[in-house]
């Protein structure tokens, strides 16, 4: 749900997974595993990437936009990288099991969700100038201390 052009409620669902991740603007962010009673979910504390884990959907979405040297400067400067499909990787980062997902590009229908995620988690969601939007058609989430 989007309000004065950001979002303030998003909700993902895992059934494969028996997962799902919710928040809404100013409530936190709250994570449920099968039956377990929901927790909070919180980013990672992890202050340097040298010591994270870097997350995208497909390194071959890079080289189709034209980035792929940033993906290549990211996963250099990353302890470990991994494709994780689409929105799991930002319920990594959101659940403080990965540092960063990023995409090169993305629908808002993809993104809807995750701002008020990673967001109300303590992470950041921004498009690759480091605003905080779901209208630029590209995205990176972060535990917020790695996104420079």
């Amino acid at each position: 749900m989007e309000y004065e052009q950001h979002c303030v409620i998003g909700i993902i669902v895992l059934p494969a997974l028996d997962e799902y991740i919710y928040a809404a603007k100013g409530q936190g962010t709250w994570y449920v595993h099968g039956s377990d009673q929901p927790n909070r979910a919180r980013v990672s504390s992890v202050k340097n990437l040298a010591d994270g884990l870097f997350c995208t959907t497909s390194v071959e979405d890079f080289i189709q936009v034209g980035r792929l040297e940033a993906y290549r400067e990211l996963s250099d400067k990353a302890r470990l990288t991994r494709c994780w499909g689409d929105c799991y990787g930002y319920v990594l980062v959101a659940t403080g099991r990965a540092e960063v997902m990023a995409e090169p590009e993305l629908s808002i229908w993809d993104m809807a969700a995750l701002q008020p995620i990673l967001e109300e988690a303590g992470g950041t969601f921004t498009d690759w100038k480091g605003n905080s939007t779901i209208h630029n058609g590209e995205g990176i989430a972060t535990n917020g201390h790695v996104l420079d």
